[in-house]
């Protein structure tokens, strides 16, 4: 069978409509998840893995399959999030589970969770299929073994501690949008590269949303890197740590990435520059 293979022409946006109706196709039967999908949402993690598989030339319904699966599982992880949050709104919009209940919101979860691993299916007979199906599993295990860690976490752990839950959280989900990429390109040896990167990419934007979201963490007794710091030292310098080490981690993160074959990382390098940015203005202080 003859595919269509993408290349640096290739418009991403017609790619991201495809990929939206390939999401949809999956939980048409699932009022709630549908319900959550055409909330919006700025579908990045979906643009960064298109991105990454036109870079690397794979085929346009691989790179559709692959975008799809990291997508659905990302809008997975903030239903269940939502629910174990009691966040109420999502997007403007109730949340699932206060628009049609708790055991809903975790069904609608579950089946977005079962429809990425079937938009693997849509890579065809490729030889990295097993490899790949391996890969999203256990990111999801790593995910899961993350959220446990924060849900029972407290402002007592160390930095290093919080780091290490931050990057089990949230690293694992948004690096398969160049792992599975990657994966199916052949270019396994720079898959430690990736983890590396997008590891230390995942703790900075946790630690920018702490640096948002401190007043209100700490009414709520959540766990955040600068009450974290704050409680050995003022507000202030709590504040000021936390910037520096958001930097440092990013700037790591660009050093890595820029080691990725055919700049199939240029979009994400973009994305830590962006937030690299951020870390000057006042967040809250």
């Amino acid at each position: 069978m003859n595919q269509t293979y993408a290349n640096p022409n290739f418009d991403s946006s017609v790619l991201l409509e495809q990929c939206e109706n390939h999401m949809l196709g999956f939980i048409k039967d699932n009022e709630p998840s549908r319900f959550h999908l055409a909330s919006g949402g700025s579908r990045t993690r979906a643009k960064l893995c298109i991105d990454a598989g036109t870079a690397l030339q794979l085929p346009t319904s691989s790179i559709i399959a692959l975008a799809g699966a990291v997508e659905l599982l990302h809008n997975a992880s903030l239903v269940h999030d939502d629910l174990q949050d009691q966040e109420s709104t999502r997007r403007n919009r109730e949340a699932i589970w206060k628009k049609y209940g708790k055991a809903h919101a975790i069904c609608a979860g579950d089946a977005m969770i079962s429809a990425a691993f079937a938009s693997l299916a849509h890579v065809g007979s490729a030889p990295s299929l097993s490899a790949l199906l391996i890969h999203m599993h256990e990111a999801v295990a790593t995910t899961v073994r993350g959220q446990s860690q924060d849900i029972d976490a407290h402002n007592k752990i160390t930095e290093q501690e919080y780091e290490d839950i931050a990057a089990m959280k949230s690293g694992p989900l948004i690096r398969l949008t160049l792992e599975l990429p990657l994966l199916m390109a052949g270019c396994n040896q720079y898959i430690s590269n990736a983890k590396f990167a997008l590891s230390r990419f995942s703790i900075a934007y946790q630690i920018l949303d702490d640096l948002d979201d401190w007043q209100q963490d700490a009414q709520r007794n959540q766990l955040n890197l600068v009450n974290l710091i704050a409680s050995k030292s003022s507000i202030q310098e709590a504040i000021t740590i936390s910037k520096n080490r958001a930097q440092y981690l990013l700037k790591q993160c660009e050093k890595e990435l820029a080691l990725l074959p055919a700049n199939c990382a240029s979009s994400f390098i973009r994305a830590s520059k962006s937030l690299l940015a951020k870390t000057t203005g006042t967040r809250n202080e």
